[in-house]
C-alpha cells in the first residue's frame, strides 16, 4: 500500500476511537522479522481484481496467463508469512484469513492448497450460510478436500463483487519439508499427472 494512504487510515482511526491499532507499511513478506505472534492475522491479498470487472472492464484486457501465475506467486508468498506471522500457541487465535477480489482458481484455492503442503494449519468452516464452496477439484487438478470450507462468491449470484475467502487456523510454528511444486498449465494438467498419462500409454 501507498505510505500516503497510512495518514488517512491513521486520521480514520483517531476519529473513530480505536486505541489499540498500530499503523505500518511494511513489505508484508517482511512481517514474520518485524512482528509477529498475532491472535489474528486477515490478508486482503493483491490479485488481478476479476471479481470486480462488472466495475472495472479494463481487468478483462489488462491482465494474461503470465501475470496471473506471477501475481498468484506473490500470493502464496504473502499467505506463509501471514501464516508464520499468527501465533500458534494462542488459546483465542493462531487464526488467518486469506481473501481476494479474484474468481480465479490460480489466485484462491491453488494458493491456499499450497499453504496446507508448506505450513501446519487446517481450514475450518466460516460461519457464513452464503457462498459456494470452494473447489477441491477443476479439470485434472485436485485440491484438499477441506477446501470445501472456503467460500467463493459471484456477482451474478449473490449481488456482489465477485470474491474468495478462507479461514486457517495454525496448529504448529513447524516448517513442513519441501516438496516438488506443481505448475500450473493452460488446459488443467499438472506435471505429475502428464507423467501419468504418459505412463499410462506406455502400459497400453
Amino acid at each position: 500500500a501507498s505510505k500516503e494512504r497510512t495518514k488517512a487510515l491513521t486520521a480514520n482511526l483517531h476519529r473513530l476511537g480505536v486505541h489499540n491499532a498500530v499503523v505500518c507499511n511494511y513489505d508484508g513478506l517482511a512481517f514474520p522479522q518485524v512482528m509477529g505472534n498475532f491472535d489474528r492475522v486477515l490478508l486482503d491479498a493483491p490479485c488481478s481484481g476479476t471479481g470486480v470487472v462488472s466495475k472495472d472492464s479494463s481487468v478483462k484486457q489488462s491482465k494474461d496467463e503470465a501475470e496471473i501465475l506471477k501475481i498468484a506467486e506473490v500470493q502464496k508468498k504473502l499467505l506463509l508469512a501471514a501464516i508464520d506471522s499468527a501465533d500458534h500457541s494462542s488459546k483465542t487465535g493462531g487464526v488467518v484469513v486469506y481473501s481476494t477480489c479474484s474468481v480465479l482458481v490460480q489466485e484462491n484455492e491453488w494458493v491456499v492448497d499450497y499453504a496446507l503442503k508448506k505450513r501446519h494449519v487446517k481450514l475450518e468452516p466460516l460461519g457464513v450460510d452464503i457462498g459456494k464452496d470452494g473447489f477441491t477439484r477443476i479439470n485434472k487438478y485436485r485440491f484438499d478436500s477441506s477446501m470445501i470450507l472456503s467460500k467463493r462468491f459471484y456477482p451474478h449470484t449473490h449481488n456482489m463483487d465477485g470474491f474468495f475467502v478462507a479461514k486457517l487456523r495454525k496448529i504448529s510454528a513447524t516448517v513442513k519439508a519441501p516438496k516438488e511444486e506443481k505448475v500450473w498449465k493452460s488446459g488443467g494438467s499438472s506435471d505429475d499427472e502428464e507423467a501419468e498419462d504418459d505412463d499410462a500409454e506406455a502400459s497400453d
